[in-house]
């Protein structure tokens, strides 16, 4: 999930706890509150990526090793040593606190569509559950309306377990309707058709604001659902597979860090005068006709009449909460021609 709500979700882990009865001084209140959020934020510390190697570089890390089991208790020790220093003799409460707020991240990541290694280095599978959108502003809504309502009076530890109980049902709810969506898409699929079929969350959690996607083979059906949860298609696009292809996949960087990240990923080539352009986007992330996750890669052909990168360039998942409203409520079974965008600028300097 994003930033924002990681911290929320860690806060009302404090929360939590202090409404369970324990006594805690105004200093270790503050260092408790401080151990959470911390933790509800520490596996994103990937983001050093982001700022350092650039954007591919990060896709690439992102939700591995920083979201990975060992980092669980790494990260809870070194908070709870950090934050004991300024407020002494309750490291362990810090440690349990600060694990908590790590589960809940890793946890609530597990439940989105890209998931993450969670169990690694026991496997490399990446656990994804397609349960919750990439931002859940609900979570943010339920902090904000708690905040609220303890300013205006209302007692404390009421209120607290009013709001997690309603986060809880409120997951809940994404869970049991991601299983239903899922069970009514494979009953309508022959056998034959259910090789990878997905179900994508969007930012409203209704049967009309979700979508598919089923792969057989190199081809692709996409699609969205009713209100009343029938799965109704909206486009078909063969996904292509070459040297130019598989090239791109091993040896750029952006190939490599979109293989990695994106199960149900759509290829398509063209010819640019001497260049073979390869275009690559996430099927899962749609708005409308369009695949927003996409990257591409510039080929030119060597003397030993291999592939050589040129230029790449990604396009990473923006948010169009314009495009969300429209896209979750307009009338679905209209055909579509899907189209990947070109991120901007990527022929602006050549690869490093």
């Amino acid at each position: 999930m994003d930033t924002t709500a990681h911290a929320v979700v860690g806060a009302g882990v404090f929360a939590t706890y202090a409404a369970s009865g324990s006594s805690l001084g105004t200093g270790v209140a503050i260092a408790s509150f401080t151990a959470a959020v911390l933790g509800a934020e520490a596996p994103d510390i990937d983001i050093v990526y982001q700022l350092f190697r650039g954007p591919v570089a990060y896709l690439y890390q992102h939700r591995q090793i920083s979201h990975s089991l060992p980092m669980w208790f790494v990260y809870s020790f070194v908070i709870a040593g950090i934050v004991d220093l300024f407020a002494s003799g309750h490291f362990w409460l810090y440690f349990w606190l600060s694990l908590a707020g790590v589960l809940t991240h890793v946890g609530t990541d597990m439940l989105t569509t890209y998931g993450t290694r969670a169990f690694w280095p026991f496997t490399n599978r990446r656990w994804h559950a397609d349960c919750l959108f990439v931002v859940e502003p609900i979570y943010i809504i339920l902090f904000v309306i708690g905040l609220v309502l303890v300013q205006l009076g209302s007692a404390f530890v009421p209120t607290v377990i009013f709001l997690d109980l309603v986060a809880i049902i409120y997951t809940l709810w994404r869970i049991v309707l991601r299983l239903w969506l899922g069970r009514i898409l494979t009953t309508a699929l022959a056998p034959e058709e259910r090789e990878i079929w997905r179900v994508i969350p969007t930012i409203f959690p209704v049967p009309h604001g979700y979508k598919y996607v089923v792969k057989n083979g190199l081809d692709y059906r996409l699609g969205s659902f009713t209100w009343t949860g029938t799965p109704v298609e909206e486009a078909r696009i063969t996904s292509q597979s070459n040297p130019a292809v598989t090239f791109a996949l091993k040896h750029s960087r952006v190939g490599r860090a979109m293989a990695w990240f994106s199960p149900t990923l759509i290829a398509d080539t063209r010819q640019d005068g001497a260049w073979t352009v390869v275009r690559l986007a996430d099927a899962s992330v749609r708005y409308g006709d369009s695949l927003c996750f996409s990257g591409v890669i510039d080929l030119a052909k060597t003397k030993h009449d291999d592939f050589t990168v040129i230029h790449e360039g990604l396009r990473a998942q923006d948010l169009h909460t314009q495009k969300l409203w429209h896209d979750s409520f307009r009338a679905v079974g209209e055909r579509i021609r899907l189209y990947i965008p070109i991120p901007r600028g990527y022929r602006s300097k050549s690869r490093d």
